[in-house]
C-alpha cells in the first residue's frame, strides 16, 4: 500500500523501519529493527504481516497462526541467545499488523522491563556488523 512504511519496507528494502531481514514467506516477513530505530538494541526484533492488513482483526486464520509460530520460534531463538524473557508487544500507530518481538537480557533493571526494555542504557548493543552476526544465529530457527 503506497505510503506504509511497513510495505516500503518489505517491497524495497528501505525507509525508517528497514533492517537486516531474517525470514520472509507469503504470510510473513522478520527483520530486525535498524541500530538508529532502537539505539542498536540487540534482539528487537519485527514479525510484520506480509500483506498490508490494518490490525489482527484484519488477518486470516492461516496469516495469525503463521505469526503466532514465527513469533514463538523467535522467543525460544533469543532464549537460547541468553534473553530471560522475550516480549511480544503490539501497537497501533503503525497501520499495518506487526508483532515486536524483544529480548530482555540479563541484569535488566525492573524500571525497564517492559516496552521500555531497550531505553536501558547497558543493555547489548551493535550496530549492522553485530545485529547481522545475531540474525545469522538466529536464522536456524526456521
Amino acid at each position: 500500500m503506497e505510503g506504509c512504511p511497513i510495505c516500503e519496507k518489505h517491497a524495497h528494502g528501505e525507509g525508517v523501519l528497514a533492517g537486516e531481514v531474517l525470514y520472509e514467506d507469503e504470510n510473513v516477513f522478520v527483520s530486525h529493527a535498524p541500530p538508529a530505530m532502537v539505539g542498536g538494541y540487540l534482539g528487537y526484533l519485527f514479525v510484520d504481516a506480509r500483506r498490508h492488513a490494518r490490525g489482527l482483526a484484519d488477518l486470516s486464520d492461516k496469516e495469525a497462526c503463521a505469526l503466532a509460530l514465527i513469533v514463538t520460534r523467535l522467543a525460544k531463538a533469543l532464549e537460547k541467545e541468553g534473553a530471560e524473557h522475550v516480549y511480544a508487544f503490539t501497537f497501533n500507530h503503525v497501520p499495518h499488523h506487526h508483532v515486536h518481538v524483544v529480548a530482555r537480557h540479563p541484569g535488566t533493571p525492573r524500571e525497564f522491563w517492559g516496552p521500555r526494555v531497550d531505553e536501558w542504557e547497558d543493555a547489548p548493543r551493535g550496530g549492522e556488523a553485530e545485529i547481522a552476526a545475531l540474525c545469522n544465529r538466529l536464522r536456524a530457527a526456521f
